[in-house]
């Protein structure tokens, strides 16, 4: 198991790398809007409600790109990755267009959920300004997954901190006006978001275009004929996989809009401690990444043993990262939170909110592990509906029993949803290793 583990920890560390930059671009985001003003982090939260599970969902679809082209790495069908490429551009054609259309029309959402009125015309802005980016997004997604299934992060990485830079950037002459920008707040994120896809998006394709070691998958031939079966076969994947990300990330979304009716204050430190947690988040997801791509390219290769070895050294190494990531938070959860805010008010809950997150490391780390695995071996199907057990039958219901009514205890608020979160979590961990270990190959 020894090589496994060094080989698994070579390829997460430029996947950390690679996750840190894209996931800092959402903390630059909520950063830079909380010193603009409380109203525009609470927008920049609102509005992430719905971008965040939406570009889960789309990316998550997206995602069977990764596993397919491991396994034909590992069985050294390298023509055959470029053809599928080719393929996944007519599914994030079709993406671009229903992403587009979702974030240009949620204005009568947050009307419905009683967004308060400070906060909706700047969180509408703020996804609409995103819409523009759309094509960028789903473009990049696409080469980011080809990249990884033939694990070459390398230039995802590179790719990832030049857009870190650039939304950096663009968020200090957008948000707060300089260079003779207007000060747009809140919206600025969402235009500095657009632009820094857009970049990258355009830097990738030209490192591929350029350079010699995608010659042999032959990518840029001409042939761009959709072929129904592997389309099909690309989507029965992929659809399962967006739906279960889009399962685990609508919750905190959903609990984001039931929050706004509640306040600038509560939803601006929920959105803190979710911020927070979705920097942590970057160590077992990248984790998970690693996973699919080493569990799928050794069983394109039909090395069951090896993939076997892989994935206990995965649950080695979560484990490990689960408990320097709690110590963290339960020590540090005060000054954290200080890195977003001055406000007294949204310090002292936020900081009660971030220990929540502390305890469901654990749980997270092991599904993540889990479903990666299940990703390497095609298996997406029934991961999903468990996904679908654990948060929107377990945990959704609970916490909001907790958090709105006094079915048990009295409302609990913010708090109440979290205790659900990390309900769902744990039932979820049970569920997908559970999955794990009933695959033949992996006894």
């Amino acid at each position: 198991m020894k090589k496994q583990l060094l080989q698994l920890l070579t390829l997460a560390a430029p996947v950390i790398a690679a996750q840190f930059s894209q996931m800092a671009m959402g903390v630059v985001d909520t950063v830079m809007s909380g010193h603009a003003s409380a109203v525009d982090l609470a927008a920049v939260a609102v509005g992430s409600s719905i971008w965040i599970p939406l570009i889960l969902l789309i990316g998550g679809i997206l995602t069977a790109i990764t596993p397919t082209v491991a396994h034909f790495c590992g069985a050294k069908q390298y023509a055959r990755i470029g053809h599928s490429i080719r393929q996944s551009l007519w599914i994030g054609i079709l993406l671009s267009l229903l992403g587009f259309a979702a974030l240009f029309s949620v204005h009568d959402l947050f009307v419905f959920m009683e967004v308060k009125a400070p906060i909706l015309p700047i969180a509408t802005g703020y996804l609409q300004a995103i819409a523009w980016g759309m094509p960028a997004i789903v473009g990049f997604f696409i080469l980011r997954y080809l990249n990884e299934g033939m694990a070459n992060i390398i230039p995802v990485m590179l790719t990832g901190f030049l857009g870190l830079l650039v939304n950096i950037i663009a968020n200090y002459i957008l948000i707060f006006g300089h260079f003779g920008a207007p000060a747009l707040g809140g919206v600025g994120a969402g235009w500095a978001t657009t632009i820094t896809h857009w970049v990258m998006l355009l830097c990738l394709f030209f490192y591929l275009f350029k350079s010699n070691k995608y010659a042999h998958i032959k990518l840029f031939q001409s042939d761009l004929t959709p072929h129904l079966g592997e389309l099909k076969a690309l989507l029965k994947l992929g659809i399962p996989i967006g739906i279960s990300f889009f399962v685990e990330g609508s919750i905190f979304s959903i609990i984001a809009l039931f929050l706004a009716s509640m306040g600038v204050i509560t939803v601006a430190s929920h959105q803190i401690a979710l911020s927070f947690s979705s920097l942590i988040f970057i160590l077992p997801l990248s984790l998970s990444i690693s996973l699919t791509i080493q569990v799928g390219q050794q069983t394109g290769a039909h090395q069951y043993q090896q993939a076997h070895d892989t994935i206990k050294a995965g649950y080695l190494i979560s484990l490990s990262i689960s408990i320097i990531a709690a110590l963290l938070i339960v020590n540090f959860a005060a000054d954290i939170a200080a890195l977003y805010t001055s406000n007294t008010e949204v310090l002292e809950l936020a900081s009660s909110l971030m220990i929540f997150t502390a305890f469901y490391q654990f749980s997270d780390g092991i599904q993540l592990c889990s479903a990666g695995a299940l990703r390497g071996l095609k298996d997406t199907t029934i991961p999903m509906f468990l996904s679908i057990i654990a948060y929107w039958l377990i945990g959704f219901p609970l916490g909001y029993t907790l958090a709105l009514t006094d079915i048990i205890t009295d409302a609990m608020g913010a708090k109440g949803f979290w205790i659900g979160l990390l309900s769902g979590l744990s039932l979820s961990a049970i569920l997908m290793t559970f999955r794990l270990y009933s695959r033949a190959e992996m006894r």
